[in-house]
Protein backbone atom coordinates (compact mmCIF):
# COMPACT_ATOMS: atom_id res chain seq x y z
CA UNK A 1 0.00 0.00 0.00
CA UNK A 2 3.10 2.15 1.04
CA UNK A 3 4.60 1.76 -3.00
CA UNK A 4 1.22 2.86 -4.26
CA UNK A 5 0.85 5.83 -2.44
CA UNK A 6 4.08 6.85 -3.03
CA UNK A 7 3.81 5.88 -7.24
CA UNK A 8 0.81 8.08 -6.74
CA UNK A 9 2.37 10.93 -4.83
CA UNK A 10 5.31 11.02 -7.77
CA UNK A 11 2.78 10.78 -10.06
CA UNK A 12 0.75 14.23 -8.86
CA UNK A 13 4.51 15.98 -8.42
CA UNK A 14 5.15 15.06 -12.51
CA UNK A 15 1.73 16.60 -13.34
CA UNK A 16 2.39 19.84 -11.19
CA UNK A 17 3.57 22.62 -13.56
CA UNK A 18 5.77 24.11 -10.49
CA UNK A 19 7.27 20.47 -10.24
CA UNK A 20 7.62 19.41 -13.75
CA UNK A 21 10.06 22.08 -14.36
CA UNK A 22 12.26 19.50 -12.15
CA UNK A 23 11.52 16.37 -14.17
CA UNK A 24 14.17 15.21 -16.13
CA UNK A 25 14.20 12.61 -18.26
CA UNK A 26 16.63 10.86 -16.03
CA UNK A 27 14.61 10.72 -13.40
CA UNK A 28 11.42 9.02 -15.11
CA UNK A 29 13.68 6.56 -16.82
CA UNK A 30 15.18 5.35 -13.11
CA UNK A 31 11.44 5.28 -12.17
CA UNK A 32 10.60 2.73 -14.97
CA UNK A 33 14.21 0.75 -14.55
CA UNK A 34 13.05 1.10 -10.38
CA UNK A 35 10.22 -1.15 -11.07
CA UNK A 36 9.87 -4.79 -10.13
CA UNK A 37 10.49 -7.00 -12.87
CA UNK A 38 10.78 -10.40 -11.90
CA UNK A 39 7.12 -10.59 -9.85
CA UNK A 40 5.76 -7.80 -12.61
CA UNK A 41 2.99 -8.36 -14.45
CA UNK A 42 -0.35 -6.05 -15.41
CA UNK A 43 -0.46 -3.87 -12.17
CA UNK A 44 3.24 -2.61 -12.88
CA UNK A 45 2.46 -2.39 -17.05
CA UNK A 46 -0.33 -0.17 -16.00
CA UNK A 47 2.08 2.45 -13.88
CA UNK A 48 4.42 1.95 -16.78
CA UNK A 49 1.44 3.02 -19.40
CA UNK A 50 1.14 6.12 -17.19
CA UNK A 51 4.77 7.03 -17.26
CA UNK A 52 4.81 6.90 -20.80
CA UNK A 53 1.84 9.15 -21.44
CA UNK A 54 4.20 11.53 -18.99
CA UNK A 55 7.57 10.71 -21.00
CA UNK A 56 5.21 12.10 -24.25
CA UNK A 57 3.73 15.17 -22.50
CA UNK A 58 6.90 16.19 -22.23
CA UNK A 59 8.74 15.01 -25.49
CA UNK A 60 10.81 12.61 -24.16
CA UNK A 61 10.99 9.55 -26.79
CA UNK A 62 14.07 7.44 -25.46
CA UNK A 63 12.00 7.59 -22.16
CA UNK A 64 8.96 6.59 -24.32
CA UNK A 65 11.03 3.76 -26.01
CA UNK A 66 12.10 2.43 -22.52
CA UNK A 67 9.07 2.74 -20.74
CA UNK A 68 7.67 0.10 -24.54
CA UNK A 69 10.45 -2.29 -24.29
CA UNK A 70 9.87 -2.69 -20.35
CA UNK A 71 6.27 -3.49 -20.91
CA UNK A 72 7.61 -6.06 -24.13
CA UNK A 73 9.95 -7.65 -21.60
CA UNK A 74 7.28 -8.19 -19.34
CA UNK A 75 4.67 -9.64 -21.59
CA UNK A 76 7.75 -12.43 -22.94
CA UNK A 77 8.72 -12.73 -19.39
CA UNK A 78 4.77 -14.22 -19.01
CA UNK A 79 4.77 -16.16 -22.04
CA UNK A 80 2.71 -13.72 -24.42
CA UNK A 81 5.27 -12.88 -27.02
CA UNK A 82 2.16 -11.70 -29.51
CA UNK A 83 2.06 -8.69 -26.87
CA UNK A 84 5.60 -8.93 -26.46
CA UNK A 85 5.82 -7.93 -30.28
CA UNK A 86 3.06 -5.48 -30.68
CA UNK A 87 5.10 -3.06 -27.98
CA UNK A 88 8.45 -3.68 -30.30
CA UNK A 89 6.38 -2.70 -33.32
CA UNK A 90 5.00 0.10 -31.56
CA UNK A 91 8.51 2.03 -31.21
CA UNK A 92 8.74 1.93 -35.25
CA UNK A 93 5.44 2.78 -35.56
CA UNK A 94 5.80 6.39 -33.41
CA UNK A 95 9.30 6.69 -35.04
CA UNK A 96 10.72 6.51 -31.70
CA UNK A 97 13.94 5.90 -32.64
CA UNK A 98 16.34 7.75 -34.70
CA UNK A 99 20.22 7.91 -34.98
CA UNK A 100 20.22 10.89 -32.17
CA UNK A 101 18.86 7.95 -30.09
CA UNK A 102 20.49 7.07 -26.63
CA UNK A 103 22.38 3.68 -27.32
CA UNK A 104 21.02 1.91 -24.26
CA UNK A 105 17.01 2.40 -25.90
CA UNK A 106 18.33 0.73 -29.47
CA UNK A 107 20.41 -2.24 -27.52
CA UNK A 108 17.86 -3.08 -25.73
CA UNK A 109 15.42 -2.79 -28.54
CA UNK A 110 17.44 -4.87 -30.72
CA UNK A 111 18.37 -7.22 -27.96
CA UNK A 112 14.96 -7.87 -27.11
CA UNK A 113 13.45 -8.62 -30.74
CA UNK A 114 16.28 -10.82 -30.87
CA UNK A 115 15.32 -13.15 -27.78
CA UNK A 116 11.34 -12.89 -29.81
CA UNK A 117 13.21 -14.17 -33.45
CA UNK A 118 14.98 -16.74 -31.58
CA UNK A 119 11.29 -18.31 -29.81
CA UNK A 120 10.02 -18.32 -33.42
CA UNK A 121 13.05 -20.22 -34.03
CA UNK A 122 14.26 -17.28 -36.51
CA UNK A 123 17.79 -17.37 -35.51
CA UNK A 124 19.75 -16.06 -38.29
CA UNK A 125 17.16 -13.00 -37.90
CA UNK A 126 17.92 -13.05 -34.25
CA UNK A 127 21.90 -13.35 -34.47
CA UNK A 128 21.70 -10.23 -37.37
CA UNK A 129 19.74 -8.34 -34.70
CA UNK A 130 22.86 -8.82 -32.33
CA UNK A 131 25.95 -8.17 -34.97
CA UNK A 132 24.23 -4.89 -35.79
CA UNK A 133 24.89 -3.62 -32.19
CA UNK A 134 27.78 -5.30 -31.48
CA UNK A 135 30.49 -2.61 -32.81
CA UNK A 136 28.70 -0.49 -31.11
CA UNK A 137 28.53 -1.95 -27.53
CA UNK A 138 32.52 -2.61 -27.54
CA UNK A 139 34.10 -0.94 -24.58
CA UNK A 140 31.13 -0.94 -22.36
CA UNK A 141 31.30 -3.93 -19.81
CA UNK A 142 27.63 -4.18 -19.46
CA UNK A 143 26.20 -4.53 -23.00
CA UNK A 144 29.01 -6.47 -24.12
CA UNK A 145 28.22 -9.22 -21.01
CA UNK A 146 24.21 -9.09 -22.46
CA UNK A 147 25.41 -9.46 -25.80
CA UNK A 148 27.90 -12.22 -25.19
CA UNK A 149 25.27 -14.07 -22.78
CA UNK A 150 22.93 -13.68 -25.65
CA UNK A 151 25.51 -14.99 -28.11
CA UNK A 152 25.96 -17.24 -26.20
CA UNK A 153 22.58 -19.30 -25.65
CA UNK A 154 22.04 -18.35 -29.96
CA UNK A 155 24.83 -20.66 -30.43
CA UNK A 156 24.08 -23.29 -27.55
CA UNK A 157 20.89 -24.00 -29.57
CA UNK A 158 22.94 -24.40 -33.16
CA UNK A 159 24.93 -27.32 -31.48
CA UNK A 160 28.17 -25.02 -31.81
CA UNK A 161 29.28 -25.95 -28.77
CA UNK A 162 32.60 -24.06 -28.92
CA UNK A 163 31.43 -21.01 -29.51
CA UNK A 164 29.22 -21.30 -26.61
CA UNK A 165 31.42 -21.80 -23.86
CA UNK A 166 33.47 -18.85 -25.13
CA UNK A 167 30.45 -16.47 -25.10
CA UNK A 168 29.52 -17.69 -21.97
CA UNK A 169 33.08 -17.46 -20.68
CA UNK A 170 32.95 -14.20 -21.40
CA UNK A 171 30.11 -13.01 -20.75
CA UNK A 172 31.01 -13.93 -17.04
CA UNK A 173 34.13 -12.19 -16.97
CA UNK A 174 32.42 -8.67 -18.65
CA UNK A 175 29.73 -9.36 -15.92
CA UNK A 176 32.48 -9.16 -13.26
CA UNK A 177 33.86 -6.31 -14.96
CA UNK A 178 30.81 -4.53 -14.72
CA UNK A 179 29.64 -4.74 -11.14
CA UNK A 180 32.87 -3.56 -10.28
CA UNK A 181 33.12 -0.60 -12.24
CA UNK A 182 29.09 0.34 -10.80
CA UNK A 183 30.87 0.85 -7.39
CA UNK A 184 28.62 2.89 -5.44
CA UNK A 185 25.92 3.23 -7.68
CA UNK A 186 24.68 -0.17 -7.49
CA UNK A 187 22.07 0.68 -5.27
CA UNK A 188 20.55 2.99 -8.07
CA UNK A 189 21.18 0.07 -10.73
CA UNK A 190 19.71 -2.48 -8.38
CA UNK A 191 18.06 -4.76 -11.30
CA UNK A 192 20.70 -4.56 -13.69
CA UNK A 193 23.48 -5.46 -10.69
CA UNK A 194 21.21 -8.40 -10.39
CA UNK A 195 20.80 -10.06 -13.81
CA UNK A 196 24.53 -9.12 -13.86
CA UNK A 197 24.85 -12.55 -11.61
CA UNK A 198 23.14 -14.82 -14.02
CA UNK A 199 25.63 -15.46 -16.46
CA UNK A 200 27.71 -17.69 -13.61
CA UNK A 201 24.84 -20.32 -14.00
CA UNK A 202 24.91 -20.55 -17.38
CA UNK A 203 28.34 -21.06 -17.60
CA UNK A 204 28.25 -24.09 -15.02
CA UNK A 205 25.47 -25.22 -17.27
CA UNK A 206 27.49 -25.36 -20.23
CA UNK A 207 30.45 -27.06 -18.05
CA UNK A 208 28.07 -29.63 -16.85
CA UNK A 209 27.17 -30.57 -20.81
CA UNK A 210 30.82 -30.79 -21.79
CA UNK A 211 31.39 -32.80 -18.96
CA UNK A 212 33.65 -30.88 -16.69
CA UNK A 213 31.83 -31.89 -13.55
CA UNK A 214 33.99 -30.07 -11.43
CA UNK A 215 34.27 -26.73 -13.22
CA UNK A 216 31.05 -26.91 -13.14
CA UNK A 217 30.60 -27.38 -9.31
CA UNK A 218 32.84 -24.31 -8.73
CA UNK A 219 30.23 -22.17 -10.71
CA UNK A 220 27.58 -23.54 -9.21
CA UNK A 221 28.31 -22.98 -5.81
CA UNK A 222 29.11 -19.53 -6.29
CA UNK A 223 25.71 -18.64 -8.65
CA UNK A 224 24.36 -19.94 -5.01
CA UNK A 225 26.22 -17.94 -2.85
CA UNK A 226 25.22 -14.66 -5.20
CA UNK A 227 21.45 -16.01 -5.37
CA UNK A 228 21.43 -15.89 -1.01
CA UNK A 229 22.93 -12.50 -1.23
CA UNK A 230 20.92 -10.70 -3.83
CA UNK A 231 17.42 -11.12 -3.42
CA UNK A 232 15.62 -11.42 -6.94
CA UNK A 233 13.42 -14.03 -7.86
CA UNK A 234 15.15 -14.26 -11.59
CA UNK A 235 18.56 -15.03 -9.87
CA UNK A 236 17.50 -17.43 -7.80
CA UNK A 237 15.40 -19.72 -10.20
CA UNK A 238 18.81 -19.76 -12.87
CA UNK A 239 20.84 -20.71 -9.78
CA UNK A 240 18.46 -23.67 -8.97
CA UNK A 241 17.97 -24.35 -12.37
CA UNK A 242 21.64 -25.01 -13.29
CA UNK A 243 22.48 -26.34 -9.15
CA UNK A 244 19.39 -28.75 -9.97
CA UNK A 245 20.92 -30.28 -13.08
CA UNK A 246 24.53 -30.39 -11.24
CA UNK A 247 23.05 -32.49 -8.33
CA UNK A 248 21.44 -34.96 -11.07
CA UNK A 249 24.67 -35.67 -12.54
CA UNK A 250 26.56 -36.59 -9.19
CA UNK A 251 23.25 -38.14 -8.49
CA UNK A 252 22.09 -36.29 -5.01
CA UNK A 253 18.08 -36.59 -6.32
CA UNK A 254 16.52 -35.02 -3.04
CA UNK A 255 19.10 -31.72 -3.57
CA UNK A 256 18.24 -31.53 -7.14
CA UNK A 257 14.17 -32.04 -5.95
CA UNK A 258 14.63 -29.30 -3.88
CA UNK A 259 16.09 -26.98 -6.57
CA UNK A 260 13.77 -27.71 -9.44
CA UNK A 261 10.53 -27.62 -7.20
CA UNK A 262 11.67 -23.90 -6.34
CA UNK A 263 12.18 -23.17 -9.74
CA UNK A 264 8.59 -24.46 -10.82
CA UNK A 265 7.37 -22.22 -7.62
CA UNK A 266 8.96 -19.44 -9.48
CA UNK A 267 7.84 -20.16 -13.34
CA UNK A 268 4.49 -20.95 -12.10
CA UNK A 269 3.83 -17.66 -10.27
CA UNK A 270 6.63 -15.04 -11.85
CA UNK A 271 8.56 -15.98 -14.77
CA UNK A 272 6.02 -17.80 -17.23
CA UNK A 273 8.21 -17.61 -20.20
CA UNK A 274 8.30 -20.46 -23.04
CA UNK A 275 12.18 -21.16 -22.14
CA UNK A 276 11.93 -21.17 -17.95
CA UNK A 277 8.47 -23.07 -17.99
CA UNK A 278 9.84 -25.69 -20.05
CA UNK A 279 13.71 -25.87 -18.60
CA UNK A 280 11.59 -26.85 -15.21
CA UNK A 281 9.54 -28.96 -16.27
CA UNK A 282 11.42 -31.03 -18.54
CA UNK A 283 14.07 -31.51 -15.77
CA UNK A 284 11.32 -32.60 -13.59
CA UNK A 285 10.38 -35.26 -15.89
CA UNK A 286 13.81 -36.19 -16.60
CA UNK A 287 14.55 -36.41 -12.77
CA UNK A 288 11.21 -38.73 -11.95
CA UNK A 289 12.53 -41.23 -14.90
CA UNK A 290 15.70 -41.75 -13.50
CA UNK A 291 14.27 -42.23 -9.99
CA UNK A 292 11.51 -44.52 -10.58
CA UNK A 293 8.62 -42.15 -10.22
CA UNK A 294 6.74 -43.17 -13.63
CA UNK A 295 3.36 -41.68 -12.31
CA UNK A 296 4.88 -38.62 -12.06
CA UNK A 297 7.12 -38.40 -15.08
CA UNK A 298 4.10 -39.01 -17.28
CA UNK A 299 2.13 -36.24 -15.04
CA UNK A 300 4.85 -34.10 -16.33
CA UNK A 301 5.30 -35.17 -19.81
CA UNK A 302 1.82 -34.33 -20.24
CA UNK A 303 2.27 -30.92 -19.00
CA UNK A 304 5.66 -30.41 -21.23
CA UNK A 305 2.92 -31.60 -24.34
CA UNK A 306 0.72 -28.81 -23.54
CA UNK A 307 3.17 -26.35 -22.93
CA UNK A 308 4.42 -27.01 -26.08
CA UNK A 309 1.10 -27.34 -27.86
CA UNK A 310 0.28 -23.77 -26.61
CA UNK A 311 3.80 -21.95 -27.21
CA UNK A 312 3.55 -23.97 -31.08
CA UNK A 313 0.27 -22.55 -31.74
CA UNK A 314 1.56 -18.89 -29.99
CA UNK A 315 4.30 -18.70 -32.18
CA UNK A 316 2.50 -19.77 -35.17
CA UNK A 317 0.55 -16.94 -34.73
CA UNK A 318 2.76 -14.83 -34.27
CA UNK A 319 4.38 -16.23 -37.79
CA UNK A 320 1.42 -15.49 -39.22
CA UNK A 321 1.19 -11.45 -37.96
CA UNK A 322 5.17 -11.05 -39.08
CA UNK A 323 4.23 -12.95 -42.41
CA UNK A 324 1.21 -10.84 -42.88
CA UNK A 325 3.59 -7.57 -42.03
CA UNK A 326 6.16 -8.69 -44.80
CA UNK A 327 3.36 -9.01 -47.40
CA UNK A 328 2.54 -5.21 -46.74
CA UNK A 329 5.93 -4.00 -46.76
CA UNK A 330 6.37 -5.67 -49.97
CA UNK A 331 3.14 -4.62 -51.30
CA UNK A 332 3.73 -0.78 -50.55
CA UNK A 333 7.33 -1.51 -52.68
CA UNK A 334 5.34 -2.44 -55.14
CA UNK A 335 2.74 0.07 -54.99
CA UNK A 336 5.39 2.59 -54.86
CA UNK A 337 7.01 1.46 -58.10
CA UNK A 338 3.98 1.36 -59.87
CA UNK A 339 3.37 5.01 -58.66
CA UNK A 340 6.91 5.90 -60.20
CA UNK A 341 6.37 3.73 -64.04
CA UNK A 342 3.05 5.53 -64.27
CA UNK A 343 4.61 9.14 -62.80
CA UNK A 344 6.73 8.67 -65.51
CA UNK A 345 4.41 7.00 -68.48
CA UNK A 346 2.20 10.50 -67.41
CA UNK A 347 5.41 12.95 -67.68
CA UNK A 348 6.39 10.64 -71.01
CA UNK A 349 2.68 10.95 -72.90
CA UNK A 350 2.62 14.67 -71.99
CA UNK A 351 5.72 15.25 -73.59
CA UNK A 352 4.46 13.80 -76.36
CA UNK A 353 0.85 15.26 -76.13
CA UNK A 354 3.39 18.62 -76.34
CA UNK A 355 5.58 17.52 -79.37
CA UNK A 356 2.10 16.23 -81.45
CA UNK A 357 1.01 20.11 -80.80
CA UNK A 358 3.94 21.35 -82.00
CA UNK A 359 3.49 19.21 -84.86
CA UNK A 360 0.44 20.40 -85.48
CA UNK A 361 1.53 23.75 -85.49
CA UNK A 362 4.12 23.16 -87.90
CA UNK A 363 1.82 21.86 -90.14
CA UNK A 364 -0.22 25.24 -89.79
CA UNK A 365 2.87 26.99 -90.98
CA UNK A 366 2.97 24.26 -93.65
CA UNK A 367 6.19 22.34 -92.32
CA UNK A 368 5.89 19.37 -92.51
CA UNK A 369 8.45 17.43 -90.06
CA UNK A 370 10.17 14.30 -90.93
CA UNK A 371 10.19 12.54 -87.98
CA UNK A 372 6.63 12.57 -86.70
CA UNK A 373 6.06 9.79 -83.49
CA UNK A 374 3.39 6.79 -84.48
CA UNK A 375 0.84 7.19 -82.11
CA UNK A 376 -1.67 4.50 -81.16
CA UNK A 377 -5.22 4.65 -81.53
CA UNK A 378 -6.88 5.23 -78.08
CA UNK A 379 -9.85 3.57 -79.11
CA UNK A 380 -7.79 0.42 -79.46
CA UNK A 381 -6.27 0.60 -76.18
CA UNK A 382 -9.34 1.29 -74.63
CA UNK A 383 -11.23 -1.96 -76.22
CA UNK A 384 -7.67 -4.31 -75.96
CA UNK A 385 -8.23 -2.95 -71.74
CA UNK A 386 -11.83 -4.11 -71.90
CA UNK A 387 -11.60 -7.35 -73.14
CA UNK A 388 -8.32 -8.01 -71.04
CA UNK A 389 -10.97 -7.05 -68.02
CA UNK A 390 -13.65 -9.44 -68.99
CA UNK A 391 -11.24 -11.99 -70.20
CA UNK A 392 -12.09 -12.21 -73.89
CA UNK A 393 -10.97 -15.37 -75.95
CA UNK A 394 -10.71 -12.77 -78.54
CA UNK A 395 -8.15 -10.79 -76.32
CA UNK A 396 -5.29 -11.59 -77.99
CA UNK A 397 -6.00 -11.43 -81.38
CA UNK A 398 -6.98 -7.54 -80.66
CA UNK A 399 -3.81 -7.05 -78.29
CA UNK A 400 -1.78 -8.17 -81.22
CA UNK A 401 -3.24 -5.44 -83.33
CA UNK A 402 -2.84 -3.00 -80.74
CA UNK A 403 1.16 -4.08 -80.31
CA UNK A 404 1.94 -5.11 -83.34
CA UNK A 405 4.93 -7.73 -83.45
CA UNK A 406 4.81 -8.52 -79.55
CA UNK A 407 4.09 -11.98 -79.98
CA UNK A 408 6.78 -12.35 -82.87
CA UNK A 409 9.69 -10.54 -80.34
CA UNK A 410 8.60 -13.02 -77.57
CA UNK A 411 8.71 -16.54 -79.69
CA UNK A 412 12.32 -15.40 -81.11
CA UNK A 413 13.53 -15.12 -77.19
CA UNK A 414 11.37 -18.66 -76.42
CA UNK A 415 8.88 -21.20 -77.74
CA UNK A 416 6.22 -19.97 -75.43
CA UNK A 417 2.45 -21.48 -75.68
CA UNK A 418 -0.64 -18.94 -77.01
CA UNK A 419 -1.95 -19.03 -72.99
CA UNK A 420 1.90 -17.67 -71.73
CA UNK A 421 2.23 -14.85 -74.66
CA UNK A 422 -1.44 -14.19 -73.56
CA UNK A 423 -0.25 -13.68 -69.66
CA UNK A 424 2.80 -11.88 -71.32
CA UNK A 425 0.08 -9.15 -72.96
CA UNK A 426 -1.29 -9.01 -69.69
CA UNK A 427 2.00 -7.92 -67.93
CA UNK A 428 2.62 -5.97 -70.63
CA UNK A 429 -0.53 -3.66 -70.14
CA UNK A 430 0.93 -3.56 -66.68
CA UNK A 431 -1.33 -4.90 -64.70
CA UNK A 432 -0.40 -6.30 -61.13
CA UNK A 433 -0.58 -9.92 -59.94
CA UNK A 434 -3.99 -9.22 -58.09
CA UNK A 435 -5.76 -7.58 -61.01
CA UNK A 436 -4.28 -10.82 -63.22
CA UNK A 437 -5.69 -13.07 -60.84
CA UNK A 438 -9.48 -11.41 -60.40
CA UNK A 439 -9.94 -10.68 -64.22
CA UNK A 440 -8.45 -14.12 -65.28
CA UNK A 441 -10.18 -16.33 -61.87
CA UNK A 442 -7.16 -17.84 -60.66
CA UNK A 443 -5.63 -17.49 -57.46
CA UNK A 444 -2.47 -15.38 -56.57
CA UNK A 445 -0.74 -18.10 -56.20
CA UNK A 446 -1.22 -19.04 -59.05
CA UNK A 447 -0.40 -15.78 -61.03
CA UNK A 448 3.32 -15.61 -59.41
CA UNK A 449 3.78 -19.24 -60.15
CA UNK A 450 3.59 -18.30 -63.29
CA UNK A 451 5.58 -15.52 -63.15
CA UNK A 452 8.28 -17.20 -61.65
CA UNK A 453 7.87 -19.80 -64.76
CA UNK A 454 7.84 -17.08 -67.70
CA UNK A 455 10.75 -15.65 -66.10
CA UNK A 456 12.71 -18.84 -66.38
CA UNK A 457 11.82 -19.54 -70.21
CA UNK A 458 12.42 -16.12 -70.86
CA UNK A 459 16.06 -15.85 -69.04
CA UNK A 460 14.80 -12.96 -67.10
CA UNK A 461 17.11 -11.78 -64.44
CA UNK A 462 16.28 -12.14 -61.00
CA UNK A 463 17.01 -8.67 -60.48
CA UNK A 464 15.24 -7.22 -63.29
CA UNK A 465 11.75 -6.33 -63.21
CA UNK A 466 9.41 -8.52 -65.48
CA UNK A 467 7.10 -5.53 -66.40
CA UNK A 468 10.07 -3.21 -67.69
CA UNK A 469 11.66 -6.69 -69.47
CA UNK A 470 8.45 -7.00 -71.55
CA UNK A 471 8.34 -3.08 -72.45
CA UNK A 472 11.93 -3.02 -73.11
CA UNK A 473 11.02 -6.31 -75.73
CA UNK A 474 9.64 -4.10 -78.58
CA UNK A 475 11.89 -0.90 -78.16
Amino acid sequence: MAKKILFCLFLFSLSCPICAQQTSEENLKNVIFDIGFSTAGEAEIKKIDSLISICHQYGYRDCETFGYLKIANIYNKNNDIKKAFYYTDLIEKKNLMNPETDFEAVFYFHTLRSVLNQKLGERITALKLLDEVANRAKGNAYFEYLLDWQYAGLYNEMNEQDKALKAYKNAYLKAKEYRRTEGLSSRKNKNKISNSYKPTSYLAGMYLDSGKIDSARIYIEESLRDAKKVNDIGLQYVASLFAAKYYVKVKDYTKAKQNLWICKNIAVNDYKSENFQKAVITDLMNLYEQTGGKDSADYYSRQLLTLQNFNENQNKAQRDILDKKKLEEDSNKTRERNTLIYLCTGLLLGFVLVYLLYIRKSRDKNIIPTDAPVVQDNDLFEQVIMMAKENNPEFLTRFNDYCPGFSEKLLEVADLKSSEIRFCAYLYLNFSTKDIAAYTFISVRTVQTKKYRLRKKLNIPNEADIYLWLTDLLK
